[in-house]
């Protein structure tokens, strides 16, 4: 059995994850730090290739165990979160993803026009994997498949980014508590090292899972 298809992998590379930003935090220069993990920086760039590779192998993955319809909806939302990544739902101006772009009157008809048909065909490509994989999800979920904890740990490992990533201007805007430079050196790393770890975790899962079913049809 190969190390990917060990029982805590996931967790293992998580917790790893976490590790390495706290040591980034720790051992570099708060310039370079910076540099390093904000917007443009390395990390962020490793971030974008990571889920531009992500949905390229579910793509190109050859085997036959995850149905076309499947690879082709994890494609395009790997493609969609490489695009929130790069702020490309800003590409009218202001995000798509908030009602005022909705309601201003700064928004052009055409803009919501061609905004509307992204997220209907984004929302089409997570309701047909929702539709197709859910009741195996959950079964193998319980059964305590390798793949369905990978994914289980993807979820929790993006929530848990965008909660460090809110939570000093939360802070700030309940307590007006302007956080200093050594908690921002620990927060960064934090939530872009996560960030960079979500691509990296569909592919682990999509590897478990074939896995999985080569031992099931055996």
């Amino acid at each position: 059995m190969n190390l990917i298809n060990q029982r805590y992998f996931s967790l293992l590379i998580t917790l790893l994850t976490c590790l390495l930003a706290l040591l980034s935090s720790l051992a570099l220069d708060y310039d370079f730090l910076f540099r390093f993990v904000d917007e443009g920086g390395f990390i962020e760039t490793l971030t974008l290739a990571f889920y531009l590779i992500a949905a390229l192998f579910v793509l190109c993955y050859p085997r036959t165990t995850i149905k076309l319809t499947s690879r082709i909806a994890i494609a395009i939302l790997m493609l969609a979160m490489l695009a929130r990544e790069a702020d490309l739902h800003k590409v009218f101006g202001m995000s798509m993803l908030k009602i005022k772009f909705w309601l201003t009157a700064e928004s052009t008809i055409s803009d919501k026009f061609c905004a509307a048909l992204i997220l209907i065909f984004l929302i089409f490509s997570l309701y047909t994997l929702i539709r197709h994989s859910t009741k195996n999800y959950l079964i193998d979920l319980k059964h305590g498949q390798y793949y369905a904890v990978t994914i289980l740990i993807f979820f929790i490992v993006l929530i848990v980014s965008k909660i460090i990533d809110r939570s000093v201007n939360m802070i700030y805007e309940m307590t007006s508590w302007l956080a200093p430079t050594w908690v921002i050196a620990l927060q960064l790393p934090q939530e872009e090292y996560l960030e960079c770890l979500l691509p990296l975790l569909i592919i682990i899962a999509i590897m478990q899972y074939d896995h999985s079913k080569k031992i099931s049809n055996h």
